[in-house]
Parts: C-alpha cells; sequence; structure tokens
C-alpha cells in the first residue's frame, strides 16, 4: 500500500464520523482538545495509533515511519504548559518529522461500533446492549446480557484486555446476567451503576474507595486497567482508515501497567 491521502480529507471523515464538533467538545475534558493537535504538509502515508501522546509514543510513531498518529489521550492531556524543557522536546519532534496529531477522548469511548465500550461489549460476547449512564447528554457506558457466570465472565474480560482483572464478585459462580460497561476510569460512576439496577460493573482503572463500596452494596465490580481498557477505539479507527483509504496502519503498544 503507497497511497498518499491528503490529510484534510481523512480529518474530515474522522471527525463527521466520530461527531467531533465545538458542541461536542464542551462535554469532554477541557484537555481533550479532540481533533487535528497537530498538523503535518498535509500529506498521509501511514497512520499509527496509540492511547497516550507520551515522548515513547511520538518516537515509535515517527521510527515507524507514521505521518499521522491516532490518540485517545492527546498531547495536551496534562493541560496548558510553557513550551519549554521537555514540552518543547514534543512538539519539537512531531514538527521536525512531519507527524500530525488527531485526539479523541469522549467520542472514542462512546460511538456505537468504533469506541471502547462498544469493542468491550462485542468481545464480551453480550447481547441486547443499549446505551446507559446518562452524563451531560452523552450516554457514558454500555448495558448488555452476558450468557455465563460471574467467573467467566471475569476470565473472558482478562482475556479480551490482556489484563489483570481485579475487584470483587459477590459469587463468582452465579449467573452475571446484566452488565455494566464504562472504559478508562469511571469507578466513581459506581452509585448510580447502582440506580440502575445493575449488579455487575466493569471499567478500567483500579479504585480503592470504589472497590470498598462494591463490597459494602453487594455488587460485582471487575478491573481491568484504565490503559487496558482504552487499546481498542483507536484500533478501530486506524482499522476504519486502513480500509477507506488503503492505507497502512501500526498500533504502538506502550502500556503503563495502570
Amino acid at each position: 500500500m503507497n497511497n498518499e491521502i491528503n490529510l484534510s480529507e481523512v480529518v474530515e471523515f474522522m471527525d463527521s464520523t466520530l461527531g467531533i464538533s465545538p458542541e461536542t467538545a464542551r462535554r469532554d475534558a477541557p484537555s481533550a482538545l479532540n481533533g487535528l493537535q497537530v498538523e503535518n504538509d498535509g500529506r498521509v502515508h501511514k497512520v499509527a495509533a496509540a492511547v497516550d501522546g507520551t515522548q515513547r509514543t511520538l518516537e515509535d510513531a515517527v521510527e515507524s515511519g507514521a505521518d499521522l498518529l491516532l490518540l485517545h489521550h492527546g498531547l495536551f492531556w496534562g493541560g496548558l504548559r510553557p513550551i519549554t524543557g521537555w514540552w518543547r522536546k514534543k512538539i519539537r519532534l512531531c514538527l521536525e518529522n512531519n507527524l500530525a496529531v488527531y485526539s479523541a477522548h469522549l467520542p472514542l469511548d462512546v460511538h456505537p461500533v468504533l469506541g471502547n465500550n462498544a469493542c468491550i461489549a462485542r468481545g464480551l460476547g453480550l447481547q441486547d446492549v443499549s446505551p446507559a449512564l446518562e452524563s451531560h447528554g452523552i450516554q457514558m457506558a454500555l448495558i448488555g446480557s452476558f450468557n455465563g457466570s460471574l467467573a467467566e465472565l471475569r476470565q473472558k474480560y482478562a482475556e479480551l484486555t490482556g489484563a489483570k482483572v481485579t475487584g470483587h464478585l459477590a459469587d463468582p459462580e452465579a449467573p452475571a446476567e446484566r452488565v455494566m460497561i464504562c472504559s478508562g476510569a469511571a469507578g466513581a460512576e459506581i452509585y448510580h451503576v447502582r440506580e440502575s439496577g445493575v449488579n455487575t460493573f466493569l471499567t478500567g482503572e483500579e479504585n480503592h474507595w470504589v472497590l470498598n463500596a462494591a463490597k459494602d452494596m453487594g455488587m460485582n465490580l471487575l478491573f481491568a486497567g484504565h490503559y487496558a481498557t482504552e487499546t481498542f477505539g483507536v484500533q478501530a479507527l486506524a482499522n476504519l482508515l486502513a480500509k477507506r483509504y488503503d492505507l497502512p496502519t501500526q498500533f504502538i503498544h506502550n502500556p503503563t501497567g495502570l
């Protein structure tokens, strides 16, 4: 594959597909800055995808020969900073190596096909899946039915994410039945999950008080890691670009272990 695609065309397609607009931006974290974050010379030959915009990820993307990097947590996730020192080094790396950077946070969590939640739900084989957990006009999670025990659900969650799954199961041999999924660091929503009538919650990042709350309420709670639960969306988006534009893609795997 040796295609050359206009960056503007690819960005317009991703913005439209993910529903990225000034309106949706107001519903996300201010530092998400969804959309094109760094522009290149206007051409795309290869796409890389990664979860976090770290220095190592940028270096790996450049080494791979990519001129477009897709991120879930973009370059500005740490907030506004003077362009000095290590931060200048990151920006300079992109500019000097013609690396465009595109980021999608919430839009790539909640997309009904490409989103992290949707990919996890499909991977687990959930049935009768529907949106749930509304916040600021966005359905943040998915609910579906799992045909198997809680122990089987935990094992499949671990296999799907490639992570060590922790948490609490009141009775591992009980049927899992209705399950809610919200990737990343959604543990603090556990009370809203309980209010929805769902007794089993799958999320990413471990949280001490959330685990204790789950035990107190008799809820089932499984953590698979923030990073591990958010590798799916960027890969799904990259695969979509590969099919649409006949472009080579590469996933850059830099896990945090969290």
